[in-house]
C-alpha cells in the first residue's frame, strides 16, 4: 500500500488519505500503538510530501504522531470530540 500510495501522488493526486484502522462498525478495535506503528513505514516513504498526506483516525493519540511527523491533513470520522487536542491542531503547520 506505501508503493500504492507513492503512485498515486506520483500521478497527480492532490492527497493520500490513508486510514490505519476500518472505521465500519463490525470492525476491530485497533490500538493507537498499532495504528501508529501502520502507519510510520508510509510517513517515512513520504517525508519530503506530507503536505500531501491525510491521517483518517480518531485515536488522539495517533492524531497528535501524525501531527508532529508533519502531516497536512486529518481525517476523524468523529469529528475531533477530543478538546485536549485542539491546541496541536492549532499548533500544527
Amino acid at each position: 500500500w506505501i508503493t500504492a500510495a507513492i503512485e498515486m501522488l506520483r500521478v497527480g493526486s492532490d492527497v493520500v488519505d490513508v486510514g490505519p484502522a476500518a472505521s465500519h462498525p463490525d470492525a476491530r478495535p485497533v490500538s493507537p500503538a498499532d495504528e501508529i506503528r501502520r502507519i510510520a513505514p508510509l510517513l517515512d516513504a513520504l517525508s519530503d510530501q506530507m503536505h500531501r498526506v491525510s491521517i483518517d483516525s480518531f485515536q488522539p493519540e495517533t492524531q497528535r504522531y501524525a501531527l508532529k511527523r508533519g502531516v497536512g491533513y486529518l481525517n476523524d470520522i468523529q469529528g475531533f470530540p477530543d478538546p485536549a487536542l485542539y491546541p496541536d491542531i492549532a499548533e500544527a503547520d
